[in-house]
């Protein structure tokens, strides 16, 4: 198990991400494309230094 925020999407393991029902448990379809869209953007910053993906 792991634990995942929802500011930048980390788990509580390192260079781990988590969004969607992994995150929340299952939920809306909706919630889920959010999060991961959400989760790229984080990760995208983290790995690049800057990122240009919406929030």
């Amino acid at each position: 198990n792991v634990e995942a925020n929802d500011r930048d999407y980390r788990t509580s393991v390192d260079r781990l991400y988590a969004a969607g029902d992994v995150r929340r448990g299952q939920s809306l379809v909706v919630w889920a494309i959010r999060e991961g869209r959400q989760a790229a953007r984080s990760i995208d910053e983290a790995l690049m230094g800057t990122t240009v993906l919406p929030r």
